[in-house]
Parts: structure tokens; C-alpha cells; sequence
């Protein structure tokens, strides 16, 4: 390859502007031919190489900088759509409300739509107009007394408000109606329009019978606490129900559950069994009850609450294995292996349980104990839970 000169570089670098390939060239130094190749296939490096009959004679490299990108601006962000408030929301719905009513006069409904609105959109003395014609049209409509109670009390008028928040508690003094979280709310109510009179006494005595309601949702509370394994919180929630509401079967027998959970048995036991009495029919209970009973050694009552569970259910499996563990700490070996494989048929296949069952150690020397985990291991689970 003979040295480059100044006139072929110059003709290379011409070259270039043509493009990737093979170009013909006419009379520079005698070369016939230049091959340009982009290498890496992008622009940046090139190679043109100079041919004389078939044969490369010189070869360049130049660096060729990269287009620059586009340097468009950059369009501002869109400004947030401003979210409206509750009241421009209300005060938006007011004319379709207001034609509503002068097509429909007489609908009850239409009314109150209007007067919740004007409730919400700040403009009380209005609410209250409609309000009454709601239900004036509608007198059981504890919606549209409720919206009235409330309007009376931004207006200040605590005597009016207390009426009809009062009509309401009268009217489902057991807060048992379909309504019944409106009669709450509207004993609270009450109790505030009591107070801002000056009867704290009577607002005190208004509010007890929605303490009473509490029950039900600490109940609740208790139970998905208990599922979710967080004894110590749902025994606080149980606690609670008991307090505040009547001696359910369901929450004294969740109280005493959670209690077994967290090795209190002996309170658990005074729970089970009132839980047991309220439901005879709860098998839960009952065999809850007699694991409390079996952890305090009363294997006696243990094993009447496990037969107690049995006469209801014969198909229990625990409740035979736990006869089962009873009969081995008892040292009858016959009976404890007729129980554990009778649990074994009716599907309990827990063998990592068995394995380690302090309540079983010694029939786990016996030559039958194999043939008992291998019955076991497979067992076809059914309703084995315990």
C-alpha cells in the first residue's frame, strides 16, 4: 500500500459525502476506486479505502461527529384540572334539582335531593324549606329528618334540631329499624343539641343506647382478628363486646378461643362453657372446651366435652384424636390407636403433628405406631379442622 497523499485524503474525505460503498474515481494519483464503510454501521467512525487495479492503495479513518439531536423546547406541563370542592359540586347541582321539583312537586324524594344539596352548598335557611316539604310528603322518611336536624344546627337552632333528631331515636328506640345507623348518628346528634342547651345530664343518658350498637362491630373485630392469628388484639376487641352488648354465644366463644391461644385455659374454660350452654348445638365450642379442659389436666371433663362434640358430629376427626392422645396419656394403647386411626379415616393427615405430639411419646415406642403414620400420611383430608 503506497503512502497517502494530501490530494487522494482530500478526495477520501470526499468520498464520505457519498455514502456507504464502492465509488468510481476518475485521475487522483491513478486510483480507480474508494470503498466506504461505516463501521459499527452509525456515523462517527468511517473508513474509505483507495483501489488501483483491484489492489488498495491507501486507507483513511475519520471521525465524523453524530448529528445533534433536536432541541425542540420542551412544552410546559399541562396545568392539574382543579378538583371542585363538595359545596361547588352542590351548588352546580342546584338548578337541576330546582327544575326536578317544579316538574315534580309532589315527589318526596325530589325534595330532598334539593334539600341535601342546599345543606351542602352552605345555604341552610333554603335546606330547611325543602327539607319540610320532604317531609311533609314523606313523614317516615328518617333521611330527610335527619338532613332537617342538621340544618336547624348550623343554623343555631338547637331546640329544632333536638325535635327532629329526637323523632327519630323515638321512632326506633332499638336502633333495629333498616335506618338503624341513621338512629345512631341521630342520637349523637341529639346528645350534641342536648349539650349546647345546657343538659349535659340528658345528652349523657342520650347517647348510651348507641354505645350499645358498638357490640356488634367489636364482635366483628374480634373474629377477623382471632382468623388472622392476633389473639392478644381480638381477646381487647371480645373484651369489648362483652361490655357493651348482650352475653352472645359467638363472642364468649371467640373471648375463650383467643384466651386458649394465648395459654390463659383456665379462663378460656369459664368462656367455652358458657359459649357450650348458649350453643349446645356448636361443636367448635365444645371441642374448644375441651382443649381447654385437656391443657389443665381434667381429662375426665376433657373427655365429655370431646364426646359431647361427638354426639353432634360423629365425623369430627380431632375430637377422636384427642380422645386418642387422652387414652395414650392414660395408658390404654388399645384404645388410643382404635381413636387415632378412626381421626385417620376421617381425613386428618397432619403427621408432622403426631411426630411431635407430647401427649403421644409413648405410643411412639409401640410396633403399631408406624402402621398409624403411614394410615395417616394417606389420609384424604375432609373436613378435619380443629
Amino acid at each position: 500500500m503506497t503512502a497517502p497523499t494530501e490530494r487522494t485524503e482530500a478526495l477520501a474525505l470526499a468520498m464520505v459525502a457519498r455514502g456507504a460503498g464502492k465509488h468510481a474515481v476518475d485521475g487522483v494519483d491513478g486510483v480507480q476506486e474508494a470503498e466506504v464503510t461505516f463501521e459499527a454501521g452509525e456515523l462517527g467512525a468511517v473508513k474509505v479505502t483507495m483501489v488501483r487495479d483491484g489492489k488498495p492503495v491507501a486507507e483513511y479513518r475519520f471521525a465524523i461527529a453524530p448529528p445533534a439531536p433536536a432541541t425542540a423546547e420542551k412544552p410546559a406541563p399541562a396545568a392539574k384540572p382543579k378538583t371542585p370542592t363538595p359545596a361547588e359540586k352542590a351548588e352546580e347541582a342546584l338548578p337541576a334539582l330546582r327544575q326536578a321539583v317544579a316538574e315534580r312537586p309532589e315527589d318526596a324524594d325530589a325534595w330532598h335531593n334539593l334539600g341535601n344539596a342546599l345543606l351542602a352548598a352552605g345555604k341552610s335557611a333554603e335546606a330547611v324549606d325543602a327539607l319540610e316539604k320532604s317531609v311533609e310528603l314523606a313523614p317516615g322518611n328518617f333521611c330527610s329528618q335527619f338532613d332537617l336536624g342538621v340544618a336547624h344546627g348550623e343554623l343555631g337552632r338547637h331546640a329544632d334540631a333536638e325535635k327532629w333528631f329526637g323523632g327519630i331515636a323515638e321512632a326506633d328506640p332499638q336502633l333495629a329499624q333498616p335506618h338503624s345507623h341513621i338512629g345512631v348518628r341521630a342520637l349523637q346528634n341529639l346528645a350534641v343539641a342536648q349539650s349546647r342547651q345546657g343538659r349535659e345530664r340528658e345528652a349523657l343518658e342520650t347517647l348510651k343506647p348507641a354505645a350499645k350498637l358498638a357490640w356488634s362491630v367489636l364482635a366483628q373485630l374480634g373474629a377477623h382478628a382471632m382468623d388472622a392469628g392476633r389473639h392478644g388484639e381480638a381477646l381487647d376487641y371480645f373484651f369489648g363486646a362483652m361490655a357493651f352488648g348482650p352475653a352472645n354465644a359467638d363472642v364468649m366463644h371467640g373471648l375463650g378461643r383467643s384466651l386458649l391461644r394465648v395459654g390463659r385455659d383456665a379462663e378460656a374454660e369459664m368462656w367455652l362453657r358458657r359459649a357450650s350452654q348458649a350453643a349446645p348445638e356448636d361443636v367448635p365450642a365444645h371441642y374448644d372446651l375441651g382443649l381447654a379442659l385437656a391443657r389443665q389436666g381434667k381429662r375426665i371433663e376433657a373427655r365429655r366435652a370431646f364426646r359431647a362434640t361427638l354426639r353432634i358430629d360423629m365425623r369430627h376427626a380431632w375430637s377422636w384424636y384427642d380422645l386418642g392422645c387422652l387414652d395414650a396419656l392414660d395408658g390404654k394403647r388399645d384404645a388410643a390407636f382404635r381413636n387415632l386411626r378412626r381421626a385417620a379415616r376421617l381425613g386428618l393427615n397432619n403427621v408432622a403433628h403426631a411426630n411431635a405430639d407430647g401427649d403421644l411419646k409413648a405410643l411412639r415406642r409401640d410396633p403399631r405406631w408406624p402402621g398409624l403414620v403411614e394410615q395417616m400420611r394417606r389420609a384424604e383430608p375432609r373436613s378435619a379442622s380443629a
